[in-house]
């Protein structure tokens, strides 16, 4: 895995987290974090992310992103240090947002115009109302681990046994923190739809759920098939489905009658960085351009030739019947779902990248990277 994959689908430790910014963003002159920052120096407070805003950026110059969303008519993109920056003219320019929080952010995600929620290191869950104006802390590594104490110490429907070794995952998770009262595992992804129904991941099998919206939130890791707390990378929601993907090969529906997440085998036991969900057909993506196929909820699997050997970072939907596959690389394929065909868009490299969203109303897609975001005319490639 390369080193923009290693900050998005990170270690789950809090010095590892900060070391990785420090050298990335040294290397691209575009902060003055110590790297030599110590637990020590962490736990008496100084440089802690949780406790200052993100720093100001000079937007002059590009800035390392991450992930990148649509939020109705504009685009919102965030990365490094708590960066978050807003689009309103379809990525020609762009503006600060403040965040609370000076962790690093590795997605983004918004139900429309107005409702986002942006994820990262820290175990950090921002929110916003205003189409990304402002952000609001719901949860962070101090707020998580008093939340998965009292559930796992007074839930009901788990017997004993079971609460106190999730009690000890705990534990056991505080103890590689550079704090001992931060829990370090990042957020990889949260979903959010149009009921206030969600579901927030992370590394080492990470899951929460909430039905309001995300203002509260309820523990569901011992509601997966997925014992060996494997990370849980991409979740996906359309109508009554839910899916999710992870390391080695792990795809897992959302069964609604027994309320916990059961386990489909995809025959594939490489990573699934992403999982796509429409109208009856879910696509699994990931390590080294594979790429699976179910329309039966998972029941069986085509594998789909993509063309190319890189990871795929990103699945957009280009119209009827047609999406947008994008690789680390930048290299684009686009499929056709009646049959499964691929065919790859011509694209120079640039880059490596690690999101991408189209813009609305155009053929123009945006891509992440840490020399910025930058935009490509995907109706000009054969």
């Amino acid at each position: 895995m390369t080193i923009s994959c290693w900050l998005k689908y990170p270690p789950a430790t809090r010095s590892i987290s900060l070391a990785t910014a420090c050298f990335l963003c040294l290397g691209l002159g575009s902060f003055s974090v110590l790297a030599s920052e110590t637990k020590s120096e962490s736990s008496r407070g100084l440089h802690d992310p949780l406790e200052q805003p993100s720093i100001i950026q000079d937007l002059s110059r590009p800035q390392p992103a991450v992930a990148i969303a649509q939020a109705g008519g504009n685009l919102v993109s965030v990365g490094l240090r708590g960066l978050i920056m807003i689009s309103s003219d379809g990525g020609n320019s762009w503006s600060l947002s403040t965040s609370p929080v000076a962790s690093d952010l590795v997605q983004v995600h918004f139900r429309d115009e107005l409702h986002g929620w942006a994820v990262g290191h820290d175990s950090v869950l921002l929110a916003t109302t205003d189409g990304g104006k402002s952000w609001e802390v719901r949860l962070d590594g101090r707020s998580l681990v008093t939340l998965l104490r009292e559930h796992y110490s007074t839930a009901a429907g788990i017997d004993e046994y079971e609460a106190e070794s999730l009690l000890g995952e705990v534990d056991l998770a505080l103890s590689t923190s550079s704090d001992p009262d931060v829990m370090a595992t990042p957020f990889l992804d949260v979903f959010i739809n149009d009921n206030g129904e969600g579901f927030l991941l992370g590394a080492f099998g990470m899951l929460l759920h909430t039905i309001d919206d995300g203002m509260t939130w309820q523990p569901w890791i011992e509601r997966t098939e997925n014992e060996r707390r494997m990370h849980l990378y991409s979740i996906d929601m359309h109508g009554e489905q839910a899916y999710i993907s992870g390391e080695q090969g792990l795809v897992m529906r959302l069964d609604r009658g027994l309320g916990r997440f059961v386990r489909v085998e995809t025959l594939y036991t490489g990573t699934f960085f992403g999982v796509h969900v429409r109208d009856g057909l879910v696509m699994a993506y990931g390590l080294r351009g594979n790429l699976y196929v179910s329309r039966n909820e998972g029941l069986s699997w085509d594998r789909v030739d993509t063309q190319q050997q890189a990871s795929l970072v990103d699945c957009l939907e280009d119209g009827p019947n047609h999406f947008i596959l994008v690789s680390q690389r930048g290299e684009l394929i686009r499929l056709d779902s009646r049959n499964l065909e691929t065919a790859r868009l011509e694209v120079p490299f640039s880059g490596e990248v690690s999101s991408a969203a189209m813009v609305d109303g155009s053929r123009e897609l945006m891509v992440t990277q840490f020399s910025g975001v930058r935009k490509i005319d995907i109706s000009k490639l054969n």
